[in-house]
């Protein structure tokens, strides 16, 4: 996703989705080559048509995904929300790069295997962490996520916007509604639920998504399979038992319509793969 991020913040600034100034940064090795050469007018063209066809839809659902959620952010801040936590943070540059978040408590939650390339690499870019970041490291084999975060200081009576992107896919179902009680018992009243998710119709069979087989099993090659998915017929009813409301669900192939018909680009999404918000429904 980093990459995907720098590819798209190396194009025209008149036609990009978003402008992510660290995602180039954090990456190394030949991913960082990748992000420079597709810094070149042809060659970014070229870049962006390779990533394209090895990883089907990914990347332009990826990008889509991105500029909704920082809109989703941005709007939960500025609703009130006092903190932000995202789960599986990965080389995920919020914290960073949204003025919004530089105001509120960010909690980065992930594998501390993940955490310690990431901190180095921001040390190399900052210095040390900007204060009001906070690195929480879980490894769900053996920590207790809840335990985890009020360890960190992390406020259950203050709004919060959470970010679970590019994860619930990868998760077995006790896993995804384990997850989900968590946050019921530590997130207040009224806090925002930002998720990623993949149709269910799509991972059984169920449903037609145009290109979803395929993208299926170049991720299942990539070692990373989509295990669980949900049913955006029954999201709403999914959600409401383990203490949320269901706000909005949109499909990347939605967002990408309305995000880029306006500057007059051309990505596909996925009708496959969905953002969804849900509300911390009140005691």
């Amino acid at each position: 996703m980093a990459l995907f991020r720098a590819v798209e913040t190396a194009g025209p600034a008149d036609r990009r989705l978003f402008d992510d100034p660290y995602a180039a940064l954090l990456l190394s090795g030949t991913l960082k080559t990748v992000a420079r050469i597709a810094c070149m007018p042809i060659a970014g063209r070229l870049v962006r048509a390779i990533l394209d066809f090895g990883w089907p839809y990914t990347r332009s659902s990826g990008v889509v995904r991105t500029r909704l959620i920082d809109d989703l952010v941005r709007d939960g801040i500025r609703d009130g929300a006092e903190q932000l936590l995202l789960l599986g943070a990965g080389f995920d540059s919020r914290a960073y790069r949204l003025g919004e978040a530089k105001g509120i408590a960010v909690f980065e939650v992930d594998h501390p295997a993940t955490q310690r390339v990431k901190r180095e690499r921001l040390k190399a870019l900052f210095g040390q962490s900007p204060a009001n970041v906070c690195f929480v490291e879980v490894d769900f084999e053996k920590d207790d996520l809840e335990d985890k975060l009020i360890e960190a200081a992390f406020d259950t009576k203050k709004s919060t916007v959470v970010v679970w992107e590019g994860v619930v896919s990868y998760l077995t179902e006790s896993a995804v509604h384990g997850t989900l009680a968590v946050l019921a018992r530590l997130l207040a009243p009224g806090s925002h639920l930002i998720l990623t998710y993949m149709h269910k119709g799509a991972l059984d069979g169920s449903g037609t998504f145009k290109g979803a087989r395929r993208w299926k099993s170049w991720v299942r090659f990539s070692g990373e399979p989509f295990i669980f998915g949900f049913d955006p017929a029954n999201l709403a009813e999914a959600l409401r038992p383990l203490g949320f409301l269901l706000k909005n669900d949109v499909s990347t192939e939605e967002a990408a319509r309305h995000y880029c018909g306006p500057i007059g680009r051309d990505e596909c999404g996925s009708e496959a793969y969905r953002v969804a918000t849900a509300i911390r429904a009140g005691e």
